[in-house]
């Protein structure tokens, strides 16, 4: 879509809202005033903002609306393409092909503030030793803005969580005794279990990195008027506010505390809360501080979470009592390659089994050998070394030494949702056992849709194919939708799986989360059999742009479908 805009003032979008705490909760017209109005607003007061498509139809008024589109449970390309494009020429700090979802803008106004390159894993990686520390010790000094120490966060950990910053413990034992203040003037309307909860605030510390609480199961939980959910967020930002607006003024003194707006949905309406100190950070070991926030990301994508009405519920506590009980994360270390990702363009035809023998053989080299597989290489060769078997005395005669080395496994998992007929899946099968019988090796095997068969062992060494075959039918298959996140986490979740060269085979009718994950470095996707290639090539564009936030080099990993 082609937007043209006139007469609109570029903005810069103030994270900083006031949504009622009485009343029913109504995010939107924070929405509207935060984000849409200084989109919607003139650069000459006399003449309104135009913002139009190539019809000359009018855009203003559905900004909204397309804003909400971006911030759904899945991902939606068209919605995100457009809204780019319209914070593109509307903002004064956006780059439109940014691969940030449009849920994380306010990082990336951040980060473009301070030409910082967009993170792209694999190319350009944020740590903690590089930029989280540096642009702390920045804040702390004042040679830097809350910005910087914001974007580096949100580009190194890209959490899914409203955040506000402290400049130390005694700035967060300054901003209770402020609530308290307040709690004074309107303790009389409180309900009692927002009364017991707010003394079980007082009693928080932020001594170490952060400290992070639970507010909401969901959207719809906790919005009763005066809820602890609702009120604290309204304090904080109330809190923010009036120490902006303090700073603001001639002579006046820095902010103290801050937002951290990781992403649009959690400002609006935050199922929970990460308080940060700057002056630990500054102080912190970065390893401290990778595994601090590698905490914060792992409790957020827990899919238990209890949420209390009479007593605080504090996000992190079930992985930092897991945590104790391990090994402290490893540093990570900082670095990124300098390549750049070939222009991708997919064939016009689907793939022989040749072809997709050579790419499997191709990647399997890439990553390597292994210290132990089903995947068994022997190689011999002629050598003096070694007498011969058949006529050991004989030194003119070479003898035969046979090494044995190890590839990586290989873990197939074969799309049986709905849209996957019983002609897809036979041959998609037939395949990966020619394949198999081809490289020699034993196959690992799943069938998925919206859940995940039982994992199997295939032996294909000394099998026909239609033995094989039979073999296959005897592996449960199911049925549903499809799902592939259940996959990257089954592979996340085992430091085997993670070392196997883990393939799916699929129609590509998956719709990707908007929220970030951990996509598995060694898992590829392939093209299922006996399909129309262009709906598969339609459907594999579509699933591959949308993967852009989780991993960029997603295109790279369709084996078969690209020249």
């Amino acid at each position: 879509m082609t937007i043209t805009v006139t007469n609109q003032k570029p903005a810069v979008l103030d994270p900083v809202h006031t949504i009622t705490c009485t009343g029913t909760y109504d995010p939107m017209p924070a929405i509207t005033s935060a984000i849409a109005d200084p989109l919607r607003t003139p650069l000459n007061p006399a003449t309104p903002a135009n913002i139009t498509d190539a019809r000359g139809h009018d855009l203003s008024g559905g900004i909204e609306q397309a804003l909400l589109a971006c911030l759904s449970d899945t991902l939606v390309p068209g919605a995100e393409d457009f809204m780019k494009e319209l914070l593109g020429q509307t903002m004064v700090n956006y780059d439109q092909t940014t691969p940030l979802p449009v849920g994380e803008l306010f990082a990336a106004q951040a980060g473009r503030k301070h030409k910082l390159p967009a993170p792209v894993p694999g190319k350009v990686v944020y740590t903690a030793r590089e930029d989280v520390i540096p642009s702390a010790k920045g804040l702390l000094s004042g040679s830097t803005d809350a910005d910087l120490f914001f974007a580096s966060l949100a580009y190194a950990y890209h959490p899914d969580t409203l955040g506000f910053w402290f400049q130390s413990e005694a700035a967060f034992d300054d901003f209770k005794a402020w609530l308290a203040q307040q709690l004074q003037t309107i303790g009389a309307a409180l309900p009692a279990g927002t009364i017991k909860l707010l003394g079980d605030f007082a009693a928080l510390e932020l001594k170490s990195l952060t400290e992070s609480l639970l507010l909401r199961q969901d959207d719809t939980d906790n919005n009763e008027e005066l809820s602890f959910a609702r009120l604290v967020v309204h304090l904080l930002m109330q809190y923010v506010e009036q120490q902006n607006v303090q700073q603001a003024q001639p002579g006046g003194t820095p902010a103290t505390s801050g937002v951290l707006p990781f992403t649009v949905g959690e400002l609006f309406c935050p199922k929970s809360l990460v308080f940060v100190n700057v002056e630990a950070h500054a102080r912190a070991r970065p390893g401290k501080v990778t595994a601090e926030w590698g905490i914060i990301n792992k409790s957020l994508a827990s899919p238990v979470k209890v949420v209390s009405n009479k007593n605080l519920s504090k996000l992190t506590a079930m992985h930092r009592a897991t945590a104790r009980a391990q090994a402290q994360a490893a540093t990570q270390q900082a670095g990124a390659p300098a390549t750049r990702s070939a222009q991708v363009v997919f064939r016009k035809q689907a793939p022989t089994k040749l072809y997709l023998f050579a790419a499997l053989t191709r990647v399997l080299k890439r990553m390597g050998k292994v210290n132990r597989s089903q995947n068994i290489f022997r190689k011999s060769k002629t050598t003096f070394l070694k007498a011969n078997r058949r006529d050991p005395d004989d030194y003119n005669k070479p003898g035969r030494i046979t090494s044995v080395s190890y590839m990586p496994d290989i873990h197939i998992y074969v799309d049986t949702s709905g849209s996957i007929t019983e002609a897809n899946y036979q041959e998609a099968v037939l395949m990966l056992i020619k394949i198999a019988k081809k490289l020699n090796v034993n196959l690992y095997f799943n069938s998925f849709s919206n859940v995940l068969s039982q994992e199997t062992l295939l032996k294909v060494e000394n099998k026909s194919v239609t033995q094989i075959w039979q073999e296959f039918r005897k592996v449960p298959k199911v049925d549903g939708g499809t799902d592939y996140k259940q996959i990257w986490d089954y592979i996340n979740a085992s430091a085997v799986r993670k070392r196997r060269l883990s393939l799916v085979i699929t129609d590509f009718e998956w719709r990707v989360p908007s929220t970030r994950a951990d996509h598995p470095k060694n898992l590829y996707y392939a093209p299922c059999g006996a399909m129309d290639w262009d709906s598969m090539v339609r459907s594999a564009k579509h699933f591959a742009k949308a993967m852009n936030h989780i991993d960029p080099t997603v295109p790279q990993r369709l084996l078969g479908m690209i020249v």
